[in-house]
C-alpha cells in the first residue's frame, strides 16, 4: 500500500511539474471565452505576436519607414521650417531624408523632441521601444475594463498585428490608443475629468479624437468636453511655440492639410482601411464616399447613445475607422477595444459560436495587410467595415434588459415588427 501510495505521489509529482512547465500556455477556466483550446489560443498568439515584429528586421532598410517624419519634427519644433511646407522639405533634403510635410496640428511636434536629440537610427529604436511599451499598457488596460484576465489581455495586445506594426513603422497609433482606453475608463468609472482630459490629449491628432468627441457629445458629457476643450486651447497655445510665435496657425494649417490630403490618398490608396477611403483613393466622387460614411454614421447612433459605455467606446472606434476617409494600417490598432470587448467577460459581447468565428476571422485576415502595397488594398478594409457593420446591427449580440431601447437597429425593427404581427393576429 505505502509503495503504491509512493508511486501515485511520484507519478502525480511528475504530472505537476509537466504541468508547471506548461502553466504559460494555460489560464484559468472561462479566462479564454473562445471556443478553442487554450493552448492552440497561445501558441497562435505567440506566433502571430512574431509574424507581426519580423517587419523590424528591415526596418533599418527601409530608412525606418515613417519615423523620419517625426523625426525631423522633434528637429524643428519651435523654427519657421516646421510648418512652412518649402522650409520643412529644404530642412529634410539637407539632412538626407525623404521629403514631406508636417500635417499634424504644430502642437504635437512637441511630443517627439526627446527622440531628436538622437541619431535618425537611435531615435526609432528608442521610439519603437516607448510605442511597444504602450502596447503593454493598452493591453492591461483594456483588460481591466474588458474584463479580462491580464495575460490574456497581454497576448490579444501582441498578436493584434497593427498594435506591433504601428511601433515598428514609426507611427503613433498606439499612444492614440492608450489615451483612447484611458478615456473610455474614465467614462466606465464616471470621472469626467479623466476621461475630458484624455479625449483632450488625444488631439495631438484630432482624427483619433473625433470619435470618442461625438461619443461624448451624444451622451451629453457636458463636464467631460469642457476639460476637453481646455486641452484644445493648451493645443492651440503649444502650437504657437511650435511655429515660432504664429498666432494664425490654425488657419496655415487648415491650408496644408487640404492640399496634402487628396495626393496623399491617392498615394496611399493600397494602405487604406476603409471602404470610404478605399473608393475615394480610386476616383469615386466624394459624394459617394461622404454619403456611404455618413449613413453608417447614423445608423451608429442609437448603439452609441444606449449601449452600455465600454462597448460604446469601442464601437465609436471602431465606427471612426470605418467611416474615416483617410486611415492607413497603423490606425488598425484602433480596432483592439472592439476585439477586447468581444473576447471578454463584460456584460454584452457576441454569442457563439459567431463570436469565435468573428475574432479569429479578425486575427486570421489581420497580417495580410503586410502585403497590402503587393495586392493593391488592404485586408483591415474588411475588418473594419465588416466589424462596424456587425456592431451597428447588433448581429449576434448577447441581449440585455436594456437592448430594445437600446440595441441594434435591425434588433429593434425586428422586435416592433414581431410585435405588429402578434397585435394583428387572431
Amino acid at each position: 500500500m505505502i509503495g503504491r501510495a509512493g508511486a501515485a505521489s511520484g507519478s502525480g509529482s511528475g504530472t505537476e511539474r509537466a504541468a508547471s512547465r506548461l502553466s504559460w500556455l494555460r489560464q484559468p477556466a472561462g479566462s479564454v471565452p473562445l471556443r478553442i483550446p487554450d493552448r492552440v489560443f497561445w501558441l497562435g498568439a505567440i506566433a502571430l505576436a512574431i509574424l507581426g515584429s519580423l517587419e523590424l528586421a528591415i526596418a533599418p532598410f527601409r530608412q525606418f519607414i515613417d519615423f523620419p517624419q517625426f523625426w525631423a519634427a522633434g528637429r524643428t519644433v519651435g523654427t519657421p521650417a516646421l510648418v512652412d511646407p518649402g522650409l520643412h522639405t529644404a530642412w529634410e533634403a539637407a539632412n538626407g531624408l525623404g521629403l514631406g510635410w508636417w500635417v499634424y496640428p504644430p502642437g504635437s511636434a512637441w511630443l517627439f523632441v526627446p527622440f531628436g536629440f538622437w541619431s535618425l537610427a537611435v531615435g526609432y529604436w528608442l521610439h519603437a521601444a516607448v510605442m511597444t511599451g504602450l502596447v503593454v499598457v493598452a493591453a492591461v488596460l483594456g483588460a481591466r475594463i474588458y474584463g479580462l484576465d491580464r495575460r490574456v489581455g497581454l497576448a490579444v495586445a501582441f498578436a493584434w498585428t497593427p498594435a506591433m506594426g504601428s511601433a515598428i513603422v514609426g507611427q503613433n497609433a498606439m499612444l492614440g490608443l492608450v489615451l483612447a482606453l484611458v478615456a473610455i475608463e474614465g467614462l466606465r468609472r464616471d470621472d469626467d475629468l479623466l476621461a475630458g482630459l484624455a479625449v483632450g490629449l488625444l488631439l495631438y491628432k484630432p482624427t483619433l479624437a473625433l470619435p470618442l468627441i461625438g461619443l461624448l457629445l451624444l451622451r451629453r458629457r457636458w463636464p467631460a468636453l469642457l476639460v476637453g476643450l481646455a486641452c484644445a486651447v493648451g493645443w492651440y497655445l503649444a502650437g504657437v511655440a511650435a511655429a515660432a510665435g504664429d498666432w494664425q496657425w490654425p488657419g496655415r494649417w487648415v491650408s496644408i492639410v487640404g492640399d496634402y490630403y487628396t495626393g496623399d490618398t491617392a498615394f496611399n490608396v493600397a494602405r487604406t482601411i476603409s471602404v470610404p477611403g478605399l473608393l475615394q483613393g480610386h476616383g469615386a466622387p466624394a459624394a459617394l464616399t461622404l454619403g456611404i460614411g455618413l449613413v453608417m454614421v447614423v445608423l451608429a447612433i442609437p448603439r452609441l447613445v444606449r449601449a452600455p459605455i465600454i462597448e460604446a467606446g469601442a464601437g465609436a472606434l471602431l465606427v471612426g475607422l470605418a467611416v474615416s476617409p483617410h486611415t492607413l494600417n497603423y490606425e488598425g490598432a484602433m480596432v483592439l477595444p472592439a476585439l477586447m470587448w468581444a473576447i471578454g467577460n463584460s456584460a454584452t459581447g457576441i454569442s457563439e459560436p459567431a463570436r469565435t468565428r468573428l475574432v479569429l476571422g479578425a486575427y486570421l485576415v489581420a497580417p495580410i495587410y503586410l502585403f497590402a502595397e503587393a495586392i493593391g488594398f488592404s485586408s483591415l478594409v474588411f475588418i473594419t467595415f465588416i466589424g462596424a457593420a456587425v456592431w451597428i446591427s447588433g448581429w449576434r449580440r448577447i441581449r440585455t434588459q436594456d437592448d430594445e431601447a437600446g440595441g441594434g437597429l435591425i434588433h429593434v425593427l425586428q422586435s416592433r415588427l414581431r410585435r405588429g404581427v402578434r397585435r394583428a393576429g387572431p
